[in-house]
């Protein structure tokens, strides 16, 4: 009976139809992508209420802003800001290093040996200002306010050494008496005046 449908199938109809047809698998389930959770941004010194707050009660607001943003790292206590720009101040002081000794290199000032001589001794008043720094933050890790005080006002006497081994030669026609390094000096003076300005907070 089985063969008498099937040649009947095949000779009667398309055998294509005569092959049971399957239903339509369906489609396979995508799952969507879960969205990733933002990753929020770290704020910046400048976009900080308290760091703006606590740099807005100091001489040089802004430049107490731009000293701490390279070193920011979230927190906004004074003890914590103070660390922040004693190292701002230590590394301008070793960027007034590499300055004085391209400097002295320059073809400007090296025919006068009297230059080359102040810039070597401004070298020197940098490298001394780096250990009164170092002296200054260790100092107030421990909150020895005192102490950093007298630091960072030494530094200030070194850069301060410096602009003078160049106006006490006001006859000099390269320079006029007026020190090369002289707003270098001044920017690591205003932010040692921050400093000051700052740490009797920590206290507070």
């Amino acid at each position: 009976m089985v063969f008498v449908l099937l040649f009947c199938c095949i000779i009667l109809f398309n055998p294509v139809i005569c092959v049971r047809q399957q239903p339509p698998a369906s489609a396979p389930t995508i799952a969507s992508a879960p969205v990733p959770t933002p990753i929020p941004q770290p704020s910046t010194a400048a976009s900080n209420p308290r760091i703006r707050t606590l740099c807005a009660k100091t001489f040089y607001p802004r430049l107490c802003i731009r000293s701490i943003e390279p070193f920011f790292n979230g927190k906004t206590d004074p003890q914590s800001v103070a660390v922040m720009l004693i190292k701002a101040m230590s590394e301008r002081s070793k960027r007034a290093i590499k300055t004085a000794t391209k400097m002295a290199a320059d073809p400007l000032y090296s025919d006068d040996p009297m230059l080359v001589s102040e810039f070597n001794g401004c070298r020197q008043q940098y490298d001394d200002a780096l250990v009164a720094l170092k002296e200054a933050m260790d100092a107030v890790l421990v909150r020895e306010i005192e102490t950093v005080e007298t630091k960072v006002s030494q530094a200030q006497d070194d850069y301060e050494i410096c602009d003078n081994g160049f106006t006490r030669h006001p006859d000099n026609t390269i320079t006029d008496g007026v020190s090369p390094m002289a707003k270098i000096n001044e920017k690591l003076t205003n932010i040692g005046d921050v400093i000051t300005d700052i740490i009797p907070k920590i206290l507070t």
